[in-house]
């Protein structure tokens, strides 16, 4: 399967709504594949990117219930909380990048070969703070929202990240990565794992399996 990374049109807000001129001009796609150890939440969970000469942007909205957000710091293990990802290898890479992101804008991101393996470089603190997020949650929950709730989560990315740590040519048009989206909340009380591509087993680290990512 494949996504197309619509190139914007103008200005790109993060805290825009989700149907406001920006974004309705991006594709829409919708995190379909659940995972049989799941629990009977399966969260709605949509995705939309853009870019333009010098960010990648992109915004997730979920549908969700039993939300948390415990990480107190970046680089903690956010996938325990209410959190999405964007997994992305850039083409010509070595290496892969798992942008995870809890509700409340808490980050983990590594630069990665082989996972499981221990092959991989957590991103430093310096390079984290160029990566703009914006929640519409607090950065905190630590008591469960058991009630429905629709969330956002916004991200930009400068494409200088991606030349400083993939070599990449900057111009983007054309170009063809591989990437992935997913969600999951491991230690809710609900715990869930989603994805756009079906992999063989519940493990988002798998490269060889990620979608295509086509920049218009």
């Amino acid at each position: 399967m494949s996504y197309l990374v619509k190139k914007a049109v103008g200005p790109v807000s993060l805290d825009a709504a989700w149907d406001s001129p920006a974004w309705s001009h991006a594709c829409e796609l919708k995190l379909d594949y659940v995972f049989d150890r799941s629990s009977t939440h399966h969260p709605d969970t949509r995705i939309r990117m853009l870019y333009d000469d010098q960010n990648i942007y992109g915004l997730f909205q979920v549908h969700d219930q039993y939300v948390k957000a415990v990480a107190e710091k970046n680089q903690e293990q956010v996938c325990r909380d209410s959190c999405v990802e964007f997994f992305v290898k850039p083409a010509g890479a070595e290496r892969y990048f798992n942008f995870e992101m809890n509700c409340g804008g808490t980050i983990l991101l590594y630069h990665v070969k082989n996972c499981r393996a221990g092959d991989y470089t957590p991103v430093p603190e310096e390079d984290l703070a160029t990566i703009e997020r914006f929640h519409t949650l607090p950065a905190r929950i630590t008591e469960e929202i058991t009630e429905e709730i629709t969330w956002r989560l916004g991200f930009r990315i400068p494409i200088a990240f991606f030349v400083k740590y993939s070599k990449i040519n900057p111009n983007l048009s054309g170009q063809k990565w591989t990437a992935n989206f997913t969600k999951c909340a491991d230690a809710t009380s609900h715990p869930h794992w989603l994805s756009w591509q079906a992999l063989p087993k519940c493990d988002f680290h798998l490269p060889d399996f990620f979608g295509e990512l086509d920049f218009e």
